[in-house]
C-alpha cells in the first residue's frame, strides 16, 4: 500500500504552498489533483497581491480588511495582512516578475475596497505565474505530482486520518493510500453558478467525514466575466486608464468589498471600455489581448467589451484553525486534517472580498497547513491499514452500483437543474420564499438517481461529472441551510427580507448531521 507523512489534494496555489511548507518542514510529501497537467492555470485569480509595500505598516490594509469583511473576519486576519509584504518578497526571491515603474518600484494599483494603492501585479497573468514559481519550487524539490487522481473518500478512524480512497481515472483502478496527514486546498465551489467552475469536491470529502463547514452562505462575486463566456478579465485594467461603463457610456466606480461592488452595478448591461490604456502599459495585458483576439474576434484596445457580475471566489469552506486544521468542536481537531485555501474558511475575508486578498489568503493558508502538517506528521506514526483496504473495497462497490443505474436523470440535466436552482434563488441578493424554493428544489435532485451511459472504469468522464454533481449537491445544502439562519445582510449575503445589518456576529457552522451552530 502506498503510503506518505503527508498528501496534498489540489493543484492551486494553495495545494503547491502546503506541499512546499510540508516537504521542508521534514515530511515525505505527495500531490495528487484529478484534473490534468497545467488545469490549474486556467482557475488562477489575476487580480494581484495584496501587500503594504508602499505603507509604514500593514494596519491600513487591515482596517480595509475588516471594513469589507463587515465584522466577520478572525485573527487571521491580522496576521495574514502583516506576512503580505514578506510573502510577495519571498515570491520575488524565488523569480516572481511584479510590473514596476521606471524606477524599479513594483506598481501598486488602486482596486476596490483599498484605501491607496496596494496590489501589486503581473498585468493580467499574476495568478499564472505565481504558480508557475511555485510548480518550479516544487519540482526542485522532487515533490511527486500526480494527476488524473479522484479521491473518493477520506478515512477516519476514531477522528483520526488514515488516508484517502482514490479513483485513477486513466486506468479505472481504486486503490488505498495511507496518509497520517492530508490537506484539502481545492479550487472551490462556483461550479454550483457557472457551467466551468470547481465542484467543491475537495470541501465535500472533509464534510463527509466530520469537519465542520463555515461561511457557507457568503460567496465571493468578480464584476468583469466577459458576457457569454467564461473568461475573467483582471481588475487591474481598470488602474491603467480603462473605464467600466453603463451600455449608455456612464461611467462606474467600484467601490467596497467585490461583491458588493457587484450588487452596486445593478440590472445594467455594462461593458469595459479599454480604448484609454497607454499603448506603454497594453503588453502586461497581451495574454487577454490576445485570447480575447484568436476566441471571439475582438481587438481589446479597439473595441468595448461586454461584462457581467459572476461567482468567482468561494469564501465559505473547512472550519479551520489558524494552522489549517479542520475543526469537528470548539477546540476539537479532526486529527490529521488540514484545509487551505478555496477549500477552507480561514476567517480572513469575512463576509466579502478585499481585492487581491484571495491570492495572498491562499499562499498563506497553504503554507500555514503544510508547516503544520509536516510538523506534526514527522512524530506521528501510521495506521489503519486494515480500514483503509475494507474502505477501498466499499468504495468500488458503490461505484459499480452508480453504473448499474438503468432510469434516472442524465448527470447535464441535473448539474444545469442544480445550477438554475442556484442562480434563481442563491445569487446577489436572496429571500425566506427564494431560499425555500431552493431547499426543496435541491431535495428532490438529492433524490434524482443519476443515469450513466458509459460503464467503463478506465477515462470515464460521465463518472467523474456524476461524482461533482454529488458533491454539488451536499454543499448547496449547506449554503442554503447558512443563507436561512443569517437572518441579516452583510457582505455577501443580502436577504432582501432582511435588508439590515443584524448582530449575528459569529460564524455560522453546518455539519454533516443537519446540525447548523
Amino acid at each position: 500500500m502506498e503510503s506518505w507523512d503527508v498528501v496534498v489534494v489540489g493543484s492551486g496555489v494553495a495545494a503547491l504552498r502546503a506541499a512546499i511548507a510540508a516537504l521542508d518542514a521534514g515530511a515525505t510529501v505527495s500531490i495528487f489533483d484529478d484534473k490534468g497537467p497545467g488545469s490549474a492555470q486556467a482557475r488562477a485569480d489575476d487580480t494581484g497581491i495584496a501587500a503594504s509595500l508602499s505603507e509604514s505598516d500593514f494596519h491600513e490594509h487591515l482596517s480595509d480588511t475588516i471594513t469589507v469583511g463587515q465584522g466577520l473576519e478572525t485573527p487571521a486576519s491580522k496576521s495574514r495582512c502583516a506576512s503580505s509584504v514578506t510573502t510577495l518578497i519571498e515570491l520575488e526571491r524565488w523569480g516572481l516578475n511584479l510590473r514596476r515603474d521606471s524606477s524599479g518600484t513594483p506598481v501598486l494599483t488602486a482596486q476596490p475596497g483599498h484605501s491607496t494603492p496596494r496590489v501589486a501585479t503581473v498585468g493580467d497573468v499574476t495568478g499564472r505565474e505565481t504558480l508557475r514559481i511555485l510548480e518550479e519550487q516544487c519540482m526542485k524539490r522532487g515533490i511527486p505530482r500526480r494527476h488524473d487522481i479522484r479521491p473518493l473518500q477520506l478515512v477516519v478512524e476514531n477522528q483520526r486520518v488514515r488516508g484517502l480512497i482514490i479513483l485513477d481515472i486513466q486506468t479505472g483502478i481504486i486503490a488505498p493510500i495511507q496518509a497520517k496527514a492530508v490537506i484539502f486546498a481545492g479550487d472551490g465551489h462556483d461550479g454550483l453558478w457557472t457551467e466551468s467552475g470547481s465542484s467543491g469536491s475537495k470541501t465535500t470529502l472533509a464534510y463527509r467525514a466530520g469537519a465542520r463547514l463555515s461561511g457557507m452562505e457568503f460567496m465571493g462575486w468578480h464584476p468583469m466575466k466577459i458576457k457569454d463566456s467564461e473568461m475573467f478579465l483582471s481588475l487591474s485594467l481598470l488602474d491603467t486608464g480603462a473605464r467600466l461603463r453603463k451600455a449608455n457610456g456612464e461611467d462606474i466606480e467600484l467601490v467596497g468589498g467585490l461583491t458588493e461592488a457587484c450588487r452596486s452595478m445593478g440590472d445594467d448591461e455594462h461593458v469595459l471600455d479599454a480604448r484609454g490604456v497607454p499603448p506603454s502599459v497594453r503588453p502586461w495585458f497581451n495574454t487577454s489581448a490576445q485570447i480575447l483576439a484568436d476566441r471571439f474576434g475582438i481587438d481589446l484596445w479597439t473595441t468595448v467589451i461586454p461584462v457581467t457580475p459572476s461567482p468567482r471566489y468561494s469564501i465559505g469552506g473547512v472550519a479551520v484553525d489558524n494552522e489549517g486544521r479542520a475543526l469537528i468542536g470548539e477546540n476539537l481537531w479532526l486529527t490529521g486534517l488540514y484545509a487551505a485555501g478555496a477549500s477552507s474558511d480561514s476567517g480572513m475575508h469575512g463576509s466579502d472580498i478585499l481585492a487581491g486578498n484571495w491570492t495572498l489568503d491562499e499562499l498563506l493558508t497553504g503554507s500555514s497547513a503544510g508547516t503544520s502538517a509536516g510538523h506534526w506528521a514527522s512524530s506521528a506514526k501510521h495506521g489503519g491499514r486494515d480500514i483503509l483496504m475494507d474502505a477501498s473495497f466499499e468504495v468500488e462497490a458503490e461505484i459499480e452500483a452508480m453504473s448499474e443505474v438503468k432510469e434516472g436523470m442524465t448527470v447535464g440535466a441535473l448539474s444545469a437543474s442544480l445550477r438554475r436552482t442556484m442562480n434563481a434563488n442563491m445569487g446577489l441578493t436572496r429571500d425566506v420564499i427564494g431560499l425555500t424554493t431552493a431547499a426543496t428544489q435541491i431535495e428532490q435532485l438529492a433524490n434524482s438517481p443519476i443515469r450513466l451511459s458509459d460503464d467503463s472504469p478506465v477515462m470515464n468522464t460521465e463518472l467523474i461529472t456524476a461524482l461533482d454533481a454529488g458533491c454539488m449537491i451536499e454543499l448547496a445544502r449547506a449554503m442554503v441551510s447558512a443563507a436561512e439562519s443569517r437572518e441579516e445582510s452583510r457582505g455577501s449575503h443580502h436577504r432582501s427580507d432582511y435588508p439590515e445589518a443584524g448582530d449575528q456576529n459569529m460564524p455560522i457552522l453546518i455539519s454533516i448531521d443537519g446540525m447548523t451552530l
